[in-house]
């Protein structure tokens, strides 16, 4: 049979008594009058037909809505009627998550973007985070220059370090403000994962760079 749904499943095929329908022959054997029949296959096929055609339509960029209908670690695969997207888990959310579920469940209905299509292995790749704000672009409401602000120190580099101030919202500590001594290298002053203080100098919204001071915080 055409797949049903597990709950009600069998209600849903008491419904179905009495109605006409179509289906393959799979085997027939007069001599034990026995007739097997299939009706997935005809289903398959229009669901192959009816995803070719919804390939054909989508455009990368657009906004569509689906249904979760099942998660792995590596993201959401939701369906959008005729055709099923997979939303990386790098793009459910613009905070860093570990899993699926602490974005989505099973059963939610979502607003998508659609970022890739490609026809030919028949695969949609969907976005949940690009249709919500990105963080950059309400940084300004948050931060302003001269505000002393607390930030991780996430890498080192021989130019300065940058400071994460929260998910995907980072700025750098140029060398030449993390101290007023020369050194040769930012790991004199910091070091990876310390939390630390800074004080924002500048900000730059179009090219997400935020420059920050730890010198003028700690008066080094």
């Amino acid at each position: 049979m055409a797949p049903v749904p597990k709950e009600g499943r069998v209600e849903h095929l008491d419904a179905r008594i009495g109605e006409d329908a179509r289906f393959n022959i799979l085997e027939l054997d007069s001599q034990r009058e026995k007739l097997v029949l299939t009706e997935r296959r005809i289903w398959r096929q229009q669901r192959n037909a009816a995803k070719e055609r919804l390939l054909e339509v989508l455009e990368e960029g657009q906004i569509v809505q689906g249904i979760v209908r099942s998660m792995r670690g590596f993201g959401a695969f939701v369906d959008l009627g005729d055709a099923e997207g997979l939303v990386p888990i790098s793009e459910l959310s613009w905070s860093m998550v570990k899993s699926p579920e602490e974005v989505v469940s099973i059963g939610d209905e979502l607003t998508l973007k659609v970022l890739r299509v490609d026809k030919e292995n028949s695969k949609i790749s969907l976005s949940l985070k690009r249709t919500q704000p990105e963080p950059w672009d309400s940084v300004p409401e948050r931060y302003h220059v001269g505000d002393v602000v607390d930030g991780t120190v996430t890498r080192l580099m021989d130019f300065g370090a940058f400071v994460k101030l929260e998910d995907w919202v980072e700025g750098l500590v140029h060398i030449s403000e993390l101290s007023a001594r020369r050194m040769e290298h930012p790991k004199e002053i910091v070091y990876q994962g310390q939390l630390i203080k800074v004080q924002i100098l500048s900000i730059d919204t179009e090219r997400k760079r935020m420059s920050l001071s730890y010198r003028k915080v700690y008066g080094l």
